[in-house]
């Protein structure tokens, strides 16, 4: 009789298994026994969690993670990881920023994207409200206002809600003061044309030093018919310092975009007239650089920078239909089309392809902000906020506007540096 149980799986002899076993032993103390070999393995390791446990395998593993050296090479390997965005909208007398984390977060970033969506709700008291001015990385510059006495009383502050409290060297409020730079000058009638009228912009330098400055800086403009200027202040002991100034016979326009700040010495912003202003304080020198073949500002919102590595920069454009983003290496002779995107496909993959705009929050596209190597975009379609990682081309709905919202004011990313327990050590 025939029995139904399957045929018993023969083991291999023992003497075998005992030799496999040897030699996959004397194979893994070869790969990992090379100090070599095991950083090159530790340095492909995606997520900073699992970092932190291959560092907690051994004495020497942990030599190898929390060494300096190898986490700049981590850091510059892994870009920073984008846990969402705060939204700010003109709905209430007492707006506060609003934190969306985009969607299929990793496990261990959940922890992370819960301190930033309460963050603010610790940080304000009843009645008070706060705007963003700037975010850069894990840091925001925010303006906060309280009411006293029927008077508002303004108080700048760099926060990194990311950073716990019990934290001694990583505060989670850096309070400054709003100290207002001199203007080197000022002419009140700009009916003149010799008149030079200055715009006060601040902003999170993309260098941090040792990651627990609270210095932020600024760049007063000044422009005429005959000339531009461009300051720039850094705040250092609660004081404005000019650290560099540039100057040209160039008349452009005050900028339509935020500053983006290369190496230290170099800025770009978009302007008016169809080009990008390039300020290079080494050289104390101010230049137009053209916009790329076909792209043309026209409506704001639909062109925006992007720091790029080295000196280089993106330019990401938007129309009805299509997304593009264009490199430069060299001040803008050469844009190289880097990556198109079908924007009809991604409505209809988002399933908002068809639905009207919502009322008050306008149609078509726009892009609020842009991460570093133009990696990631978050985007306004139709009144639902988008984010779209450039690279994978995958998007993510994360908000969908409503009438009292009103209008979208401002999106701020927020992004997490990997591995984020051992910066200090670098």
């Amino acid at each position: 009789m025939e029995s139904d149980r399957p045929p018993r799986r023969q083991q291999p002899p023992s003497g075998l298994l005992a030799a496999v076993t040897v030699a996959t032993a004397a194979a893994m103390s070869t790969v990992l026994g090379d100090d070599n070999l095991l950083r090159e393995i530790l340095l492909r390791v995606w997520l900073p969690g699992s970092l932190l446990h291959a560092a907690l395998v051994c004495k020497r593993w942990l030599r190898h993670a929390a060494d300096p050296a190898f986490l700049r090479q981590f850091r510059a390997r892994h870009s920073p990881y984008p846990l969402g965005a705060y939204l700010s909208t003109a709905r209430g007398v007492t707006p506060r920023p609003r934190f969306l984390p985009i969607q299929q977060l990793p496990r261990e970033f959940a922890a992370a994207a819960r301190r930033a969506g309460s963050f603010f709700d610790a940080l304000l008291t009843s009645g008070s409200s706060a705007s963003i001015r700037d975010s850069r990385g894990s840091r925001l510059l925010v303006t906060t206002l309280e009411t006293n006495y029927g008077h508002y009383d303004s108080t700048h502050q760099v926060c990194r809600p990311l950073s716990s409290a019990r934290e001694e060297e990583d505060t989670v409020v850096v309070v400054v003061p709003p100290p207002t730079p001199p203007l080197p000058r000022m002419v009140t009638n700009p009916e003149v044309e010799d008149s030079i009228v200055y715009y006060y912009h601040e902003f999170l330098p993309d260098y941090s030093g040792d990651g627990r400055s609270a210095s932020y800086s600024c760049v007063l403009m000044g422009y005429s018919n005959r000339q531009t200027t461009v300051h720039l202040y850094e705040l250092q002991d609660w004081f404005w310092v000019l650290r560099a100034s540039a100057a040209a016979q160039l008349r452009v326009s005050p900028p339509r975009s935020k500053v983006v700040l290369v190496d230290k010495n170099m800025f770009y912003m978009l302007s008016t007239i169809n080009k990008i202003l390039v300020c290079d304080f080494h050289s104390s020198s101010i230049s137009a650089m053209e916009l790329p073949d076909g792209v043309e500002e026209g409506h704001t919102g639909r062109i925006m920078l992007s720091r790029g590595e080295g000196s280089g920069i993106y330019l990401i454009h938007v129309e009805e239909s299509h997304l593009r983003v264009f490199r430069s290496d060299n001040m803008g002779s050469c844009w190289t089309l880097e990556n198109h995107i079908s924007l009809q496909e991604l409505r209809t993959t988002l399933g908002i392809a068809d639905r009207p705009a919502v009322e008050g929050n306008g149609a078509g596209v726009k892009i609020h902000a842009v991460g570093d190597n133009a990696r990631f975009v978050f985007l306004e379609i139709l009144g639902a906020v988008v984010f779209l990682d450039i690279t994978s081309k995958q998007a993510n709905k994360i908000y969908e506007m409503t009438p009292e919202d009103k209008e979208l004011v401002g999106v701020h990313p927020l992004t997490l540096k990997c591995p984020h327990v051992f910066l200090r050590s670098a």
